[in-house]
């Protein structure tokens, strides 16, 4: 006679979870893995291979011991930066489509900081290339933001079109004036050694950087959820109406989200420097800020959910490049996946609604 109360009442419970935050983010998280999984296992065995035992070798290269988790988080340093600074740009209503050109400025100032200033103390140097590329990033991002604040330009325009004449112009300087005499490539001068991180795990490519990273991880997500500023933040990118409303100064908290985000996105550049590199090159970026663009808008812009889906992203490519040796599948699976999860995010919402409209409608038809 208890049973049928205490099953009610459970699946009340679940009702109630799934249509909170975190239930709603398990869901589409759930949802998006699946559909990433079902594409993986058709491409794998479109290309003849078994493709349970090909993914799991993959995730064996990736995740297999202490030194394949540090090497697959090693490569995502920089892009777990890069993502929060675009997220908090989304977060305010700014579409920050530019971070990969400041990232690669961003680069560029560390590698002129870094070779050009010093040696010195490794952690004063290590500060000072970390801030130059902040500055340097976040004011450019500062100055597209400004345009839209004072002269209405669509920052999603502006911030496309900067990335080209970013990394173009940082290109002309590695490959003409500061081209590094020694080398016939297109890079700057190497960094001092105190400039540089060093490695936590031999043969890793994982540095001291990831004190970096869990600080920026720690630091964007108080800035965003617990502070004043964060709260202006969200209001603006909600209802910009009402937080004029409510005496919050639209312009400003949208130039300094954007300078904030920018800055990120340039300390993700100096990591790529500092952590690996070396120096900058022409090729540098590899394509981190389309990435962190893609991930932010996975995440919904939100810290946490960032974090998580840089992690996953990060597993991602490294079981990929772990497929590619077993097998004649090649690392671009990676790159089709994240598409997919970004085509599969975009459709959760009409689906679901689909499938709740078609559930009302048997519902009604099976009662009368």
């Amino acid at each position: 006679m208890q049973t049928r109360p205490i099953k009610v009442a459970q699946a009340t419970g679940l009702r109630t979870w799934l249509a909170t935050s975190t239930g709603r983010t398990v869901v589409t998280s759930v949802f998006i893995i699946a559909v990433a999984l079902v594409t993986a296992v058709i491409l794998i065995q479109v290309q003849g291979y078994e493709a349970f035992g090909t993914i799991g070798a993959g995730l064996q290269y990736a995740l297999g011991s202490g030194t394949s988790i540090a090497r697959t988080l090693a490569w995502g340093l920089p892009l777990y930066v890069a993502a929060l600074g675009v997220a908090i740009a989304f977060r305010s209503g700014m579409f920050n489509i530019g971070a990969e050109g400041q990232v690669y400025a961003g680069a560029l100032a560390a590698a002129l900081a870094g070779a050009y200033l010093g040696p010195m103390f490794t952690g004063l140097h290590l500060v000072i290339t970390t801030a130059a590329a902040a500055i340097v990033g976040g004011a450019i991002a500062a100055g597209l933001g400004w345009l839209r604040a004072a002269w209405d330009v669509d920052e999603v325009l502006s911030t496309l079109l900067s990335n080209y004449i970013i990394i173009l112009f940082c290109t002309y300087l590695a490959t003409g004036p500061l081209r590094d005499p020694g080398r016939q490539s297109g890079t700057t001068r190497e960094i001092f050694n105190s400039a540089r991180f060093t490695e936590i795990m031999p043969r890793t490519g994982l540095t001291w950087a990831i004190v970096v990273v869990l600080l920026a991880c720690v630091g964007t997500w108080w800035l965003s959820e617990r502070t004043i500023v964060g709260y202006r933040w969200r209001m603006t990118g909600e209802s910009p109406g009402f937080a004029t409303a409510v005496g919050i100064n639209v312009k400003r908290s949208r130039i300094l989200a954007m300078m904030t985000s920018g800055a990120l996105a340039g300390i993700g550049g100096s990591l790529l420097v500092t952590a690996s590199q070396g120096r900058f090159w022409t090729e540098i970026g590899s394509g981190i800020g389309w990435d962190a663009v893609l991930i932010a808008l996975i995440a919904r812009a939100r810290p946490i959910p960032t974090i998580v889906w840089v992690t996953i992203y990060c597993v991602m490519r490294a079981t990929a490049r772990g497929i590619e040796q077993v097998s004649t599948v090649p690392s671009e699976l990676s790159l089709i996946l994240i598409s997919v999860i970004i085509i599969a995010a975009a459709a959760k919402s009409g689906l679901f609604a689909r499938i709740a409209a078609l559930h009302t409608r048997f519902s009604s038809t099976k009662g009368r």
